[in-house]
């Protein structure tokens, strides 16, 4: 099964009260795949994931397998498995080093392998950033390993609900050479989120050329479960070994979150929570959180005497949400939104002042010399 190559954002937090967060799914469906120079067909699909993810967003690893079952009888397998380390170097800089494996057959016809290091410089800002990056590893593709380099650039934008992406790339593997450009966008909306890409390839050697472009909408359906519906035209990937092709898939995700309970008290809904990093600053405002039988998770900020109150949090893909005076209780303001189970961070602001974190949290130090709250949802 076809994942989109969309390029994700690490909140750079550094959280040291905390364990690690795993979570896990499996996505199974029916698809209708034609590769390049065969036959279309139609598959059953299966494609287990899991991922392990520092607290604090500094690292992650993350496998991922896919099989595929065709009409004919023959069978796709496809297994790969990735990490990434990050590190600030300077206010508005971050260093990252990755490692990527895996293998594949397709259809008893052809088979590859992997591996490759991957070095980022990432500037970040608030709602925009960019990176330079550099890969360097082994393919191998039936008569034996071939060397492999790739160097790329990338920029990205936060507008909203809206992701957006632009990143060229020039990839080298053995003989074979050729460069993408890339154009991707991501939008959430309560239990929807659309993700495209599109994009062209152009001095190829051996690489192919032309157009293409893939999209999928995806519809949560509760707190672990989704509905999938995907489809597009990818070209050859020979770093990883992918052939190109053209799909349509609709998939069932499963799947749930394990955390390991945090060894210091961090707030998980109950106001009455002990806040042991608290201090006078924090006090100033405090955070409440209901979960709704909605699915639905209620904030609560308390701050005496502001008259604008706003939330930055991973949730929101850190852009400011204003929040609403409640009607009823003085000093209070509200928002309702989708939050999924886990670790999160959350910032809070009052009359355009400095960002803080809120007390009912557990505060953490993060890569910028700032402070961030923590919380678990259960």
């Amino acid at each position: 099964m076809r994942t989109l190559p969309l390029i994700g954002l690490a909140c750079g937090v550094s959280v040291h009260a905390l364990c690690a967060q795993v979570t896990a799914n499996v996505e199974a469906g029916i698809t209708d795949v034609q590769y390049d120079g065969f036959l279309a067909s139609g598959a059953a699909s299966i494609s287990p994931t899991m991922r392990w993810q520092h607290p604090g967003g500094r690292g992650f690893v993350s496998a991922r397998g896919t099989y595929l079952q065709f009409q004919s009888g023959r069978r796709s397998i496809d297994g790969s498995a990735n990490g990434s380390w990050f590190t600030p170097l300077a206010r508005h800089w971050r260093g990252e080093l990755g490692l990527a494996a895996g293998a594949s057959d397709y259809a008893n016809i052809a088979s590859f392998s992997h591996g490759q290091v991957d070095a980022r410089l990432h500037l970040m800002d608030e709602d925009r950033g960019g990176w330079i990056a550099a890969t360097m590893g082994r393919s191998s593709f039936g008569t034996g390993p071939r060397p492999v380099t790739v160097v790329a650039v990338g920029m990205w934008l936060l507008r909203t609900d809206k992701t957006m992406f632009v990143s060229l790339d020039r990839s080298f593997i053995g003989d074979t050479a050729y460069t993408d450009l890339r154009s991707s966008a991501r939008w959430r909306r309560d239990r929807i989120v659309l993700e495209g890409v599109v994009g062209a390839r152009v001095w190829s050697r051996g690489g192919g050329r032309g157009v293409f472009g893939e999209g999928s909408a995806t519809l949560t359906l509760g707190h672990q479960a989704a509905l999938i519906v995907s489809a597009g035209r990818y070209p050859t990937d020979a770093v990883s070994g992918s052939l190109a092709g053209r799909y349509m898939t609709a998939a069932v995700r499963l799947g749930r979150i394990t955390v390991r309970r945090p060894a210091t008290p961090v707030f998980s809904g109950n106001s009455h929570a002990s806040e042991p990093h608290s201090s006078p600053s924090t006090t100033v405002t405090r955070l409440e959180i209901e979960t709704r039988r909605d699915d639905a998770v209620r904030l609560t900020v308390y701050a005496p005497g502001a008259t604008v109150v706003e939330i930055s949090g991973d949730f929101t893909d850190w852009r400011p949400v204003a929040l609403s005076r409640s009607p009823t209780t003085a000093d209070a303001w509200l928002a309702s939104l989708r939050i999924p189970s886990g670790i999160h961070r959350i910032n809070v602001r009052r009359d355009g002042g400095p960002w803080m974190a809120p007390g009912g949290t557990t505060r953490s130090a993060d890569d910028y010399d700032g402070e961030v709250g923590v919380f678990i949802l259960p």
